[in-house]
């Protein structure tokens, strides 16, 4: 009796539990539904309506699965928009390299004041213009004593800052229908006064 009441103890503590003979039925019937549904999908059974918006993406996509032929007639490329630039590419928003742009710095030069012949014609002098490339494309004409007007051909720009390298000089910048006008003068005296270098940049 002591023998078989033993081994009903130790059959009773391999038996599975209710709970667990459930959990095991539930797993496999998710892991057979899965493979159900993977099966019995038929070709072109899914449509467009049955994709979530951005569910198919480059990485779920296998290498050859979409070709020209399966794209529609109207269908469009991301950066298709861009295309009639791209007869160009070697313009930049449909300007060439160094072409002026907006918002970019369109013209500077930096210049002493020492070069520019008194009561004479505009001087060229070195800088940069977006607009032009000419040699000629910067100038700079002294109209008086510590007054210049800086013109870049062909530029728009409507701004600009300066700032002066001279000792004891105080530079000002104004924009007007011919150009920039510079001023140049003592910060000790407040005299207008030729022979200092300004850097300018027009944007």
């Amino acid at each position: 009796m002591r023998s078989r009441n033993h081994s009903y103890r130790r059959w009773s503590a391999l038996r599975p539990t209710p709970a667990l003979v459930v959990a095991f039925v539930a797993l496999f019937a998710a892991m057979g539904g899965f493979g159900y549904a993977a099966v019995k999908l038929k070709q072109s059974s899914v449509k467009t309506k049955n994709l979530k918006n951005a569910a198919v993406t480059t990485d779920k996509i296998a290498d050859g699965a979409v070709t020209t032929p399966k794209l529609a007639p109207d269908a469009i490329a991301p950066n298709a928009t861009n295309a009639t630039n791209a007869t160009n590419a070697a313009k930049l928003g449909g300007v060439a390299p160094g072409g002026c742009q907006t918002g970019w710095l369109k013209a500077s030069l930096v210049v002493d004041t020492d070069v520019i012949p008194l009561d004479a014609g505009s001087a060229v002098v070195p800088g940069f213009d977006c607009a032009s490339s000419a040699q000629d494309a910067v100038q700079i004409k002294r109209t008086d004593v510590g007054r210049y007007l800086v013109t870049f051909a062909g530029n728009d720009a409507a701004n600009a800052v300066i700032t002066s390298a001279g000792d004891n000089a105080v530079t000002a910048v104004t924009k007007t229908a011919d150009g920039f006008v510079v001023k140049v003068w003592n910060n000790s005296d407040a005299a207008f006064v030729d022979g200092k270098s300004f850097s300018l940049v027009a944007f």
